[in-house]
């Protein structure tokens, strides 16, 4: 154990002072900030501008419904007041600003000096809603920002719910009967848990987060137990290590020094985001309540470290087998697919937690850490599913410890040619 405990501590310190630590704990918050938060704000920086645009209709009314339409909708998401559900629905979705001007003019002469002004930014764009178009349902809007999807998606919801009240009003509604009529139904979906259970997409939000972080870490810091190996393969300083340690306590001191590394690096991530989200704690406290509880915390640790055991070792036993980098990154691909394979089905599996894929991903012990995990979250399996995965993935570290320490006890001390299958075989027989 003294042995153990050195070579972690060497392999712990080693890491925490190099630049690559200090870089990387930085980097990946200001990552994760730079695309959750900056688009954000330079959508709303973009926001702030008003454009102009014509409304072109054969009928003044027609025109005049639109157009009041369109700055209700703005009006709406400016005013504190509009406290309806409907309201706040809208308003998160409407990024529009438009000073709307009104021409009966539908000549193709007018279109095509609309459209002159257009191409020379004397106007932001222009809708054209003749009597043809409207009874077809295509209109034309005109506009330089053609690539503005989502804008260009609002404002057409908005022209289409301005030319239903328009059809409305000219059967004889009142605009009480109308706003009635078109006032949407919604379907809030509730656990039978009532008022204990957390906002569903909070938690999808927040277990998406904790399954990406585990995901890295385990995948970053597997890969530098690999390359930590090699590295000394390669110097020779293996076979003077050699002299005062066995193989199995280098080998447990590197995933352990690494581990440790990994969970300082997360623990710096936690306490970061506690500090930067303690201002506005009060205010977020009601939408983040039962989402980052107690028995979430205690089971992201389990299976992160579960999953690090398990996959370093792999990484330690493939370090000890190849001769260069190359070799190297073409066996890690080949380590972490089930890691990647988890990722590519999590959204399936936050969705049906029950189903099949979900049953046999949280019980394959090298895609049981993010499975699970994600299963808990999302919607807690039986309790002996949870303790079936537990026990499948410890009895499957245990094995992968016994057999690549085999591997790794002769490996280390192989130089040349990139083992095949028949040699390893011979390796786990004879070390």
């Amino acid at each position: 154990m003294r042995n153990i405990w050195i070579i972690a501590r060497r392999e712990y310190l080693e890491r925490v002072r190099s630049r690559s630590f200090v870089i990387m704990t930085f980097l990946i918050p200001a990552l994760m900030f730079g695309v959750s938060v900056v688009p954000t704000m330079l959508a709303n920086r973009g926001e702030n501008g008003v454009k102009r645009m014509v409304v072109v209709a054969a009928d003044r009314d027609t025109a005049e419904m639109i157009r009041s339409r369109i700055e209700q909708e703005q009006d709406q998401e400016k005013s504190p007041l509009s406290n309806t559900r409907q309201s706040r629905r809208k308003s998160s979705e409407l990024p529009i600003h438009f000073t709307v001007e009104v021409s009966t003019n539908t000549a193709e002469a007018e279109r095509t000096a609309l459209t002159e002004k257009v191409r020379l930014k004397e106007l932001d764009g222009f809708l054209w809603a003749t009597p043809d178009a409207i009874a077809a349902k295509k209109l034309v809007f005109v506009t330089r920002d053609v690539s503005s999807f989502i804008e260009n998606g609002v404002l057409a919801q908005t022209i289409s719910d301005a030319l239903r009240r328009h059809a409305l009003k000219s059967k004889g509604l009142t605009d009480d009967d109308i706003e009635s009529a078109l006032q949407a139904v919604e379907v809030d979906a509730q656990s039978p848990l009532g008022k204990n259970a957390p906002n569903p997409q909070i938690m999808f939000l927040a277990t998406l987060g904790m399954v990406m972080v585990m995901y890295m870490t385990v995948l970053l810091y597997g890969i530098n137990v690999m390359r930590s190996i090699l590295e000394e393969k390669t110097s020779r300083i293996m076979e003077v290590m050699l002299s005062t340690a066995s193989a199995r306590d280098m080998m447990a001191g590197k995933i352990l020094g690494v581990g440790a590394v990994g969970l300082t690096q997360v623990g710096i991530w936690a306490l970061a985001a506690g500090i930067f989200s303690a201002g506005t704690l009060a205010a977020t406290a009601g939408m983040i309540k039962g989402v980052l509880s107690v028995k979430l915390l205690v089971f992201f640790s389990i299976y992160f470290l579960l999953g690090y055991v398990l996959y370093s070792t792999l990484c330690a036993a493939v370090g000890s087998m190849v001769n260069s980098e190359q070799e190297a990154q073409q066996m890690q691909f080949l380590v972490m697919m089930p890691m990647i394979l988890s990722i590519v089905f999590i959204v399936n599996i936050f969705q049906h937690p029950s189903s099949p894929i979900a049953l046999f991903g949280s019980m394959f012990p090298f895609t049981a850490p993010l499975v699970m995990f994600s299963r808990i979250a999302m919607q807690t399996p039986p309790w002996w599913e949870i303790a079936i995965s537990i026990g499948i993935m410890v009895a499957t570290i245990y094995g992968m410890v016994l057999l690549c320490g085999r591997i790794y006890r002769v490996g280390i001390l192989m130089y040349g040619k990139k083992p095949n299958l028949p040699e390893i075989m011979k390796w786990i027989k004879y070390a």
